[in-house]
């Protein structure tokens, strides 16, 4: 019984290492194309969040430096929904006087997620 419980622990970390390895690596790139700077600021959650969405982002355009606050529920989170939620949080960055309802500001987080 012990051992099984050491292996879920071990695997539940082995998916969240890579899911952060993941993540890291798409926020590098996208910030790279859209010629933005920022930093990742990246949390794991544990619990099933309570908004329904498995990965939250928050954007922080007037710090020094701008900076993507993301929280992650790792077992479910798909690279969708990450690259998604990046360029959200980007273009936030990027243009922070654009709405996130806005036509333009939508039709360049679409841009983010296709280059």
């Amino acid at each position: 019984m012990i051992k099984k419980d050491v292996r879920n622990v071990s695997t539940e970390q082995q998916i969240k290492e890579d899911i952060e390895q993941e993540t890291r690596k798409i926020f590098q790139k996208k910030k790279q194309l859209l010629d933005v700077e920022a930093e990742l600021d990246l949390n794991f959650i544990d619990d099933m969040p309570m908004v329904g969405e498995n990965i939250y982002g928050e954007a922080f355009p007037h710090e020094k430096p701008p900076r993507v606050w993301l929280e992650v529920f790792a077992p479910d989170v798909t690279k969708k929904e990450i690259v998604e939620t990046i360029c959200h949080e980007l273009i936030h960055i990027k243009y922070p006087n654009l709405n996130h309802e806005d036509k333009e500001f939508l039709e360049k987080v679409d841009y983010c997620k296709k280059i």
